[in-house]
């Protein structure tokens, strides 16, 4: 979900039995299917799939790629235009380059962003709060996601949260409508 959510924030951080922050940088790259997700985070592909959506919660598949031959079809070009392989055989890799072969290619807009995140423990749940920097363009947006296996304890963290009715939007999906 999308937004600052103060109340469900402050909730959160009094149910939490611990707290862990990190930053990390990530290039989204944005595919016309936005059921399909791509990123690289220090130097690794890993690749989405939304799976199943059941009462408003997304189900995704998740792989890290470190060799051509893992990765999705529908990826397998982009793959190669960014040369990843050369992670592989030891050669000179720079995204910055990488990205540079990837102007040209039909369908994909790489999107690079800084994540400042707060990781909780719910017991057996996850609640996340990350700021999210779009580079180059100023702009930081906030996100606020909860996971856990039990289906029905999400749905009553939802509601206690204040979060029912509230749409669910992937990172990527949010890129793609508010940067486009």
């Amino acid at each position: 979900m999308w937004g600052k959510y103060p109340k469900a924030r402050s909730i959160i951080r009094d149910l939490a039995d611990s707290e862990t922050r990190e930053e990390v940088d990530d290039c989204y790259l944005i595919v016309d299917d936005l059921d399909f997700n791509a990123k690289i985070r220090d130097n690794r592909l890993k690749t989405k799939e939304l799976v199943s959506e059941t009462k408003g919660f997304e189900e995704w598949t998740s792989q890290t790629h470190r060799t051509s031959e893992s990765v999705p079809e529908e990826l397998e070009a982009i793959y190669a235009a960014l040369k990843m392989d050369r992670l592989r055989s030891k050669k000179r890799f720079s995204l910055e380059d990488a990205l540079k072969g990837l102007e040209d290619h039909d369908g994909v807009r790489a999107v690079q962003v800084t994540k400042r995140r707060r990781r909780y423990k719910l017991g057996e749940m996850k609640a996340e709060v990350t700021d999210v920097e779009v580079h180059n363009t100023g702009e930081v947006a906030r996100t606020l996601s909860i996971e856990g296996a039990n289906l029905r304890d999400l749905v009553k963290l939802r509601k206690t949260l204040g979060l029912k009715g509230e749409s669910n939007t992937a990172v990527h999906q949010y890129i793609d409508e508010e940067f486009n």
